[in-house]
C-alpha cells in the first residue's frame, strides 16, 4: 500500500483548512459593515486621510464600487478591508513601510559619488 497522499487530497486538506478560518471570520463577525467600519476609523486616522473620502464608506450603504475605489486610492488591502484577513493587512503595511524605505535613485547617486575611491591612495585624493 502506498502511504502517499495524493495531490488531490493534499488540496482538499489545505482548502479544509482555509475554510475553517473563513468560517470563524463570519462566525465572528469579520464580514459585517460594522467591521468594516472599525478597520477603516484608525486607518484613516493612522495616514490622515480626509473625512470627505472615508464618508461613503462610513454613513451610507456602502457600494462595491466604493469600496474598489477606496483600496486602490490609498494602497489597502482588499483582504483585510473587507474580510479581516491579517495575511492582508502584514502584506499592506509591509509594502507601505518597503516602499518608504527604498531611496531615490539620484540620492543614491549622489551618495555613492560622495565616497572616496578606495583604489586611490589618500594622497592622490
Amino acid at each position: 500500500m502506498n502511504d502517499e497522499i495524493s495531490e488531490q487530497a493534499k488540496k482538499v486538506l489545505a482548502d479544509n483548512a482555509r475554510r475553517r478560518a473563513f468560517d470563524r471570520l463570519e462566525r465572528d463577525g469579520a464580514h459585517a459593515t460594522a467591521a468594516l467600519q472599525r478597520r477603516v476609523r484608525p486607518l484613516a486616522e493612522e495616514r490622515s486621510i480626509p473625512p470627505a473620502d472615508i464618508h461613503k464608506l462610513m454613513y451610507k450603504r456602502i457600494g462595491t464600487g466604493d469600496i474598489m475605489t477606496f483600496c486602490k486610492k490609498y494602497k489597502v488591502s482588499f483582504d483585510w478591508l473587507l474580510a479581516g484577513d491579517l495575511k492582508g493587512l502584514k502584506r499592506m503595511t509591509q509594502d507601505r513601510y518597503l516602499c518608504k524605505a527604498q531611496p531615490k535613485p539620484e540620492s543614491f547617486k549622489q551618495n555613492w559619488l560622495a565616497f572616496p575611491n578606495p583604489s586611490k591612495r589618500p594622497s592622490e585624493r
